[in-house]
């Protein structure tokens, strides 16, 4: 038996989830897309249950890839049970999505979610007139603090099979004529794909017909919707729209009552953290806090990970032990336990710090208003206001900060948000900054890479907001209430998020880095050396072995400057190089291909053919900007 679990995003269905499931959870991609699907299993009355989390969406339409998952979903795989969970204070907004699914005939049981919430914001919903009306089993439920959950689980089990008199939405006279033609020709055909047909969704009516039906019905719905169009002046998909909003908001008036609630506390901090003025400085403040966070503690546990537990107890022992084995096999063994020093103090550090922040962000109704707050700038960038977290946290980790991409609405921000963050010097890129330039060329030249780095990303933003084809979203964001974050909800998020890494960008860590271990046993890196010389001596006028540092900067972008150091043969690096080749290899080293494991979650996110249009991209820009510090440089440094 499946149940899936389906609304509108931030409604508490996550946490409905992971409270039914535990941590015994598989997380995996939809065939041939990069939206994620979470399962679990759950045992109830003898049965063994899969209970699937699907992506929070606000609709049933085409607009993102998320939707278009779930319908996949819900048409393909075909769930015994629809558990739809609604935000109670939120109500006629989230039954858009439900009057959509009604029209699929899959029985569904509603979870009236956070009625605490509403009755805070002066809310009281009849959950038995609203059963009658939409002839669903109604449960009121408060996910944070388990109630309702055990009594949702058993009335979908009661559900299963059953054929449900459900409400049907009354849409008007010209949509319901043009419906009844359809029914006349096409029979068969379910009452969703007909309205799909109507609304030219042609994905949704393939994915319900077969190919010579599908045809037929979308070339006389497209007949239908321009005779309806050019007759009466309408617009199809906005008329269908208006009747699901009308009826959402008729069903609302009939089952709530409102009374006048105390101005709380909660509403007055609302009011501050969305004020243009002292929003954006609270806004500031949380972000800086944030980045404060992840590159302190991610730094004090990386430096504690790397310097008391692999190198005295791993490294050193593993390198005594097989300094008698061949070449080929040391450098095996050597580079893939770096390989695994390298992912956990990036995993540990950075990434579960920063999902920890991001889950109490998210828990407590906070990252929808700073996406809210600085939805106008990110658009300039062809982003929405939700990729403004990923970016600043790309300062910490690049790896973090490009699974958190996820969240945004379409492939072309991902692509976008995904290759800025790329280009953000990250704390590993900040060691070569101020160990390199800082130390020997100067302060004032170390901030200038800063200063240079975001002139670069911000001028790429705005280039490919411009010019990459694909769909943009518009703002629309449910503002959540705020609430107080939960301890245990938090924790248990930032495993399931952390985890991903493990099960996804470590195993490709790993071979990545074993590869660089053999090339080097084999002489490849030397070969590599020779041949890029001509680039890195003729045209960049940088040292030899600056090349070759380059390339175990790939596995790790601060051992760049360690390799450096050990080809160069001491760490005073002016008695080797002179200022302009510091600050051209920091910046080079800051732009130019990212890390392997930002290399590995970027190929889950984006698939292999974007993840090498950025590889080869950032690789040509760190060139070309290397070229000019090397004739400009002199004038400055």
């Amino acid at each position: 038996m499946t149940i899936a679990f389906i609304g509108n995003p931030s409604v508490g269905k996550s946490v409905f989830f992971s409270r039914l499931t535990g941590v015994g959870v598989e997380v995996s991609n939809y065939p041939g897309t990069t939206v994620a699907l979470k399962r679990g299993i759950v045992k109830a009355r003898g049965k063994t249950i899969e209970v699937v989390d699907l992506p929070g969406i606000y609709s049933l339409g085409i607009t993102n890839e998320d939707e278009k998952v779930t319908k996949r979903y819900l048409i393909e795989d075909q769930p015994d049970i629809i558990i739809n969970v609604l935000d109670a204070s939120r109500l006629e907004r989230n039954l858009y999505l439900t009057l959509q699914l009604l029209e699929l005939d899959i029985p569904m049981v509603l979870a009236l979610n956070q009625v605490d919430m509403a009755a805070n914001l002066g809310v009281l919903i009849d959950a038995d007139g609203l059963s009658e009306m939409l002839g669903l089993p109604v449960v009121p439920t408060v996910a944070t603090w388990g109630v309702g959950l055990d009594e949702v689980m058993l009335v979908a089990l009661a559900e299963q099979g059953k054929v449900q008199k459900h409400h049907r939405v009354r849409y008007s006279h010209w949509i319901r004529q043009a419906l009844s033609n359809l029914d006349y020709s096409f029979p068969d055909s379910s009452l969703s794909a007909k309205t799909a047909a109507l609304l030219n969704d042609v994905e949704f009516v393939e994915l319900c017909c077969m190919p010579p039906e599908a045809n037929a019905l979308l070339s006389s719905a497209r007949r239908l919707r321009q005779n309806l169009e050019m007759e009466h002046g309408i617009s199809v998909p906005d008329t269908v729209a208006r009747d699901l909003y009308g009826e959402a908001g008729y069903i609302v008036d009939s089952v709530i009552s409102r009374f006048e609630p105390k101005k709380s506390l909660r509403e007055r901090i609302d009011a501050i953290l969305t004020s243009p003025n002292f929003g954006i400085l609270v806004l500031i403040s949380a972000l800086l806090l944030t980045f404060l966070l992840v590159f302190r503690v991610g730094g004090f546990l990386e430096t504690w990970i790397v310097n008391e537990v692999f190198e005295p107890y791993v490294i050193l022992p593993v390198e005594t032990a097989i300094s008698g084995m061949p070449l080929i096999v040391r450098n095996l063994i050597l580079y893939s336990l770096r390989g695994v020093e390298a992912g956990f103090a990036i995993a540990i550090p950075y990434i579960a710090v920063f999902y920890a922040i991001l889950s109490i962000f998210e828990d407590s109704g906070y990252l929808t208003r700073a996406a809210f707050l600085l939805d106008n700038l990110t658009h300039k960038l062809g982003l929405h206001g939700r990729a403004v977290i990923p970016l600043v946290l790309g300062f910490g980790c690049n790896v973090p900060a490009i699974m958190a991409v996820h969240a945004l609405g379409t492939r072309r921000e991902k692509r976008i948000a995904s290759l800025l963050i790329a280009l953000i010097p990250c704390s590993a890129r900040t060691v070569i900054i101020l160990g390199l330039v800082g130390t020997f060329v100067g302060f004032w030249p170390a901030v200038s890479i800063y200063v240079l780095e975001v002139i670069i990303i911000t001028g790429m933003g705005w280039i490919l907001g411009k010019t990459l084809p694909g769909q943009r979203s518009g703002f629309i964001m449910e503002m959540t209430p705020l609430r107080k974050p939960e301890l245990k909800s938090t924790l248990r998020k930032t495993w399931m998020k952390s985890r991903e890494f493990f099960y996804i960008a470590f195993p490709l860590l790993l071979v990545g880095s074993a590869f660089l271990g053999v090339a080097d046993a084999l002489g490849l890196l030397s070969i590599f050396q020779d041949f890029v010389e001509p680039v890195s001596v003729g045209l960049l006028g940088l040292p030899a072995f600056a090349a070759t540092a380059l390339v175990f900067g790939i596995l790790r972008k601060e051992m760049a400057l360690q390799i450096l150091a050990v080809l160069a043969g001491t760490a005073n690096f002016a008695a080797v190089m002179t200022p302009v080749q510091m600050y051209q290899f920091a910046v080079i080293t800051t732009i130019y291909m990212p890390c392997m494991a930002t290399i590995a979650v970027l190929k889950h996110e984006l698939g292999a053919k974007d993840t090498a249009a950025i590889v080869l991209f950032t690789i040509f820009l760190a060139l070309g900007v290397g070229v000019l510090i090397r004739v400009l440089g002199p004038s400055f440094l």
